[in-house]
């Protein structure tokens, strides 16, 4: 067991938004971003956060500027997900595991990236996953030992092939929590739903 577990939070919005037609990090709720919502969440867990930004990368820092994240630049974020967590995760430095999540799952309630946390320090060396929809994925938490396989993610699939080969822990999420914005009907269902 870590006596010190250090977490890093890596908050992915770098993706272009294609099938929604605008970019869904800008997507205000409540008068912010679905981008400046995710960031504020991440940093009740940790001061350590970073946010990958790609498409519209600008307008995104601009709408988080009043918070003390960290920002970087994937100058490959149309090549997708993985690479977007391969460049964030090359930015870290000391520490025991690394959060991963995406800035346009809003339902997703606080109790569960705590339970995510807390399990990842009673199995240190597992990664944590979310578990809906069948599958498993993120948000979780990856283990330090497995960056140098996060540094080499290609392609759209995000971190799925680790999940797929290596032994985990789930936290089980509804298909509601979980939604995630790819569509306008999407976004009108979690606009819906959000308090």
């Amino acid at each position: 067991m870590l006596t010190n577990h250090h977490l890093e939070i890596l908050v992915m919005a770098a993706g272009t938004s294609s099938r929604l037609g605008e970019p869904k990090q800008l997507l205000e709720l409540n008068e912010h971003t679905l981008l400046w919502h995710a960031a504020v969440l991440a940093l009740e867990f940790t001061p350590n956060v970073t946010v990958v930004l790609g498409h519209k990368h600008e307008q995104c820092s601009d709408s988080i500027n009043n918070l003390p994240v960290k920002t970087v630049v994937n100058t490959r974020y149309e090549e997708g997900l993985g690479s977007s967590i391969a460049c964030g995760v090359s930015t870290l430095e000391e520490c025991d595991c690394v959060l991963i999540m995406l800035c346009d799952q809003p339902l997703i309630p606080r109790i569960h990236y705590k339970k995510l946390i807390e399990t990842s320090k009673e199995f240190p060396d597992l990664i944590i996953a979310s578990h809906y929809d069948k599958r498993s994925g993120v948000p979780a938490v990856f283990p330090k030992h497995y960056f140098p396989a996060l540094r080499e993610l290609k392609g759209d699939k995000g971190a799925k092939s680790l999940l797929e080969t290596n032994i985990y822990q789930y936290i089980p999420l509804s298909n509601n929590e979980s939604k995630d914005v790819d569509t306008q009907e999407d976004w009108e269902r979690i606009r819906s739903d959000f308090s």
